[in-house]
Protein backbone atom coordinates (compact mmCIF):
# COMPACT_ATOMS: atom_id res chain seq x y z
CA UNK A 1 0.00 0.00 0.00
CA UNK A 2 1.24 3.40 -0.60
CA UNK A 3 1.40 6.10 2.02
CA UNK A 4 1.46 9.71 1.53
CA UNK A 5 4.68 11.28 2.02
CA UNK A 6 5.20 13.34 5.53
CA UNK A 7 5.16 17.01 4.39
CA UNK A 8 8.47 18.79 4.42
CA UNK A 9 9.34 19.89 7.58
CA UNK A 10 10.25 23.69 8.10
CA UNK A 11 14.21 23.44 8.04
CA UNK A 12 13.47 21.69 4.66
CA UNK A 13 11.47 23.91 3.33
CA UNK A 14 14.04 27.27 4.41
CA UNK A 15 17.30 25.36 3.26
CA UNK A 16 18.73 27.31 0.13
CA UNK A 17 18.85 25.04 -3.01
CA UNK A 18 20.93 25.58 -5.97
CA UNK A 19 19.35 24.62 -9.06
CA UNK A 20 20.75 25.14 -12.76
CA UNK A 21 18.36 26.11 -15.25
CA UNK A 22 18.96 26.42 -19.30
CA UNK A 23 17.23 29.98 -20.52
CA UNK A 24 17.54 30.55 -24.27
CA UNK A 25 20.25 27.50 -24.42
CA UNK A 26 21.77 29.64 -21.50
CA UNK A 27 22.08 28.12 -18.12
CA UNK A 28 21.16 29.98 -15.47
CA UNK A 29 22.67 28.66 -11.58
CA UNK A 30 20.37 30.04 -9.06
CA UNK A 31 20.26 29.71 -5.87
CA UNK A 32 17.12 29.83 -3.95
CA UNK A 33 15.15 28.49 -0.72
CA UNK A 34 13.24 25.14 -1.28
CA UNK A 35 9.99 27.02 -0.39
CA UNK A 36 10.36 29.09 -3.36
CA UNK A 37 11.03 26.42 -5.56
CA UNK A 38 8.56 24.40 -4.46
CA UNK A 39 5.72 27.61 -5.16
CA UNK A 40 7.43 28.19 -8.84
CA UNK A 41 7.31 24.53 -9.78
CA UNK A 42 3.08 24.64 -8.65
CA UNK A 43 3.12 27.69 -10.65
CA UNK A 44 4.67 26.55 -13.98
CA UNK A 45 2.44 22.95 -13.31
CA UNK A 46 -0.75 25.09 -12.77
CA UNK A 47 -0.18 27.44 -16.19
CA UNK A 48 1.09 24.96 -18.34
CA UNK A 49 4.55 25.87 -18.47
CA UNK A 50 8.38 24.86 -17.79
CA UNK A 51 10.09 26.29 -14.76
CA UNK A 52 12.62 27.73 -17.64
CA UNK A 53 9.89 29.79 -18.71
CA UNK A 54 8.87 31.21 -15.68
CA UNK A 55 12.97 32.54 -14.78
CA UNK A 56 12.71 33.71 -18.54
CA UNK A 57 9.81 35.97 -18.03
CA UNK A 58 11.57 37.26 -15.00
CA UNK A 59 14.94 38.19 -16.78
CA UNK A 60 13.01 39.81 -19.44
CA UNK A 61 10.79 42.09 -16.96
CA UNK A 62 14.39 43.06 -15.08
CA UNK A 63 15.84 43.71 -18.81
CA UNK A 64 19.05 43.14 -17.51
CA UNK A 65 18.12 45.32 -14.24
CA UNK A 66 17.47 44.20 -10.72
CA UNK A 67 17.97 40.93 -8.39
CA UNK A 68 17.09 37.57 -10.10
CA UNK A 69 16.29 35.44 -7.49
CA UNK A 70 14.50 38.25 -5.89
CA UNK A 71 11.72 38.78 -8.54
CA UNK A 72 11.84 34.56 -8.28
CA UNK A 73 11.23 35.16 -4.50
CA UNK A 74 8.73 38.40 -5.51
CA UNK A 75 6.55 35.51 -8.12
CA UNK A 76 6.34 32.90 -5.93
CA UNK A 77 5.74 34.86 -2.99
CA UNK A 78 2.62 36.39 -5.54
CA UNK A 79 1.22 33.38 -6.79
CA UNK A 80 0.87 32.00 -2.77
CA UNK A 81 -0.96 35.37 -1.89
CA UNK A 82 -3.13 34.95 -4.66
CA UNK A 83 -3.82 30.88 -3.89
CA UNK A 84 -4.53 32.33 -0.28
CA UNK A 85 -6.91 34.90 -1.87
CA UNK A 86 -9.01 32.17 -3.67
CA UNK A 87 -9.22 29.92 -1.06
CA UNK A 88 -10.66 32.43 1.18
CA UNK A 89 -12.94 33.17 -1.59
CA UNK A 90 -14.25 29.70 -1.86
CA UNK A 91 -14.20 29.56 2.09
CA UNK A 92 -16.88 31.59 3.94
CA UNK A 93 -19.37 31.48 5.75
CA UNK A 94 -21.97 32.67 2.60
CA UNK A 95 -20.32 29.39 0.78
CA UNK A 96 -21.90 26.94 3.69
CA UNK A 97 -24.83 28.58 3.76
CA UNK A 98 -25.27 28.18 -0.50
CA UNK A 99 -24.33 24.48 0.35
CA UNK A 100 -26.85 24.30 3.13
CA UNK A 101 -29.33 25.85 1.07
CA UNK A 102 -28.70 23.28 -2.28
CA UNK A 103 -29.47 20.37 0.07
CA UNK A 104 -33.19 18.59 -0.95
CA UNK A 105 -32.76 16.92 2.54
CA UNK A 106 -32.78 18.78 5.95
CA UNK A 107 -29.81 20.23 6.71
CA UNK A 108 -27.94 23.07 8.75
CA UNK A 109 -24.56 24.12 9.48
CA UNK A 110 -23.35 24.51 13.56
CA UNK A 111 -20.43 26.30 15.05
CA UNK A 112 -18.62 25.11 17.79
CA UNK A 113 -20.58 26.93 20.23
CA UNK A 114 -24.12 25.44 19.16
CA UNK A 115 -24.79 28.49 17.22
CA UNK A 116 -27.06 27.43 13.82
CA UNK A 117 -25.87 29.99 11.53
CA UNK A 118 -27.39 28.28 8.54
CA UNK A 119 -30.49 25.91 7.37
CA UNK A 120 -32.65 25.37 4.60
CA UNK A 121 -36.15 24.92 4.19
CA UNK A 122 -36.22 21.69 4.15
CA UNK A 123 -34.76 21.76 8.04
CA UNK A 124 -37.62 24.59 8.69
CA UNK A 125 -40.64 22.01 7.35
CA UNK A 126 -38.62 19.66 9.43
CA UNK A 127 -38.26 21.27 12.67
CA UNK A 128 -42.22 22.82 12.02
CA UNK A 129 -43.38 19.61 11.57
CA UNK A 130 -41.62 17.62 14.57
CA UNK A 131 -41.04 20.19 17.20
CA UNK A 132 -43.01 23.06 16.59
CA UNK A 133 -46.02 22.14 15.28
CA UNK A 134 -46.26 25.30 13.94
CA UNK A 135 -45.08 27.86 11.19
CA UNK A 136 -43.03 30.41 12.93
CA UNK A 137 -40.40 31.80 10.34
CA UNK A 138 -37.44 31.75 12.66
CA UNK A 139 -37.52 28.03 14.46
CA UNK A 140 -33.20 28.38 14.76
CA UNK A 141 -34.44 31.32 18.01
CA UNK A 142 -34.59 29.38 20.97
CA UNK A 143 -34.34 26.13 19.23
CA UNK A 144 -31.61 23.68 21.09
CA UNK A 145 -29.34 21.07 18.21
CA UNK A 146 -27.40 19.01 20.60
CA UNK A 147 -25.39 15.82 19.00
CA UNK A 148 -24.86 12.05 20.81
CA UNK A 149 -21.48 13.12 20.45
CA UNK A 150 -18.89 15.76 21.25
CA UNK A 151 -19.03 18.46 18.73
CA UNK A 152 -14.60 18.62 19.16
CA UNK A 153 -14.74 14.47 18.94
CA UNK A 154 -16.82 14.77 15.58
CA UNK A 155 -14.97 17.25 14.43
CA UNK A 156 -11.48 15.07 15.14
CA UNK A 157 -13.19 11.64 13.46
CA UNK A 158 -14.22 14.30 10.31
CA UNK A 159 -10.58 15.92 10.42
CA UNK A 160 -8.82 12.12 10.09
CA UNK A 161 -11.12 10.68 7.13
CA UNK A 162 -11.10 14.03 4.77
CA UNK A 163 -13.81 13.75 2.26
CA UNK A 164 -15.89 10.52 4.40
CA UNK A 165 -18.67 12.14 6.30
CA UNK A 166 -19.35 10.91 9.41
CA UNK A 167 -22.99 9.88 11.10
CA UNK A 168 -24.74 10.91 14.39
CA UNK A 169 -27.78 11.35 16.16
CA UNK A 170 -29.22 14.53 17.07
CA UNK A 171 -31.93 15.97 19.36
CA UNK A 172 -33.98 19.10 18.58
CA UNK A 173 -35.88 20.81 21.28
CA UNK A 174 -37.59 24.20 21.63
CA UNK A 175 -40.86 25.03 23.48
CA UNK A 176 -40.87 22.38 25.58
CA UNK A 177 -41.25 19.96 22.88
CA UNK A 178 -38.12 17.53 21.39
CA UNK A 179 -37.36 14.98 18.76
CA UNK A 180 -34.56 12.72 17.59
CA UNK A 181 -32.99 11.63 14.57
CA UNK A 182 -29.45 10.58 12.84
CA UNK A 183 -28.06 12.91 11.00
CA UNK A 184 -24.47 12.97 7.74
CA UNK A 185 -22.00 15.12 9.28
CA UNK A 186 -19.71 16.58 7.09
CA UNK A 187 -16.96 19.19 7.46
CA UNK A 188 -17.67 22.79 6.42
CA UNK A 189 -14.94 24.42 3.65
CA UNK A 190 -13.26 27.07 6.35
CA UNK A 191 -10.43 27.78 7.25
CA UNK A 192 -10.66 30.03 10.56
CA UNK A 193 -13.25 28.29 12.55
CA UNK A 194 -14.69 24.45 12.61
CA UNK A 195 -18.13 24.03 11.00
CA UNK A 196 -20.28 20.81 10.82
CA UNK A 197 -22.85 20.89 8.19
CA UNK A 198 -25.19 18.19 8.73
CA UNK A 199 -27.93 16.58 6.76
CA UNK A 200 -30.85 14.72 8.38
CA UNK A 201 -32.29 11.46 7.46
CA UNK A 202 -35.29 10.42 6.66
Amino acid sequence: MNETPPPPSDADLSALRFRVVTVGGQRRGIKLEEIYWQSLGELAARQGRKLADIVAACETELEGEGNLTARLRFIATRYLRDELSSAKERSNLAVVAGQVRASPSPAFALTGNKHIIAYNPAFLSFVQSRVLRSHLPQPARGLKLSFDVQFVDLVHRLKETPGEPQSAGFTIGAQGQITRGKFTAALAPLSDQDVIIGFILA
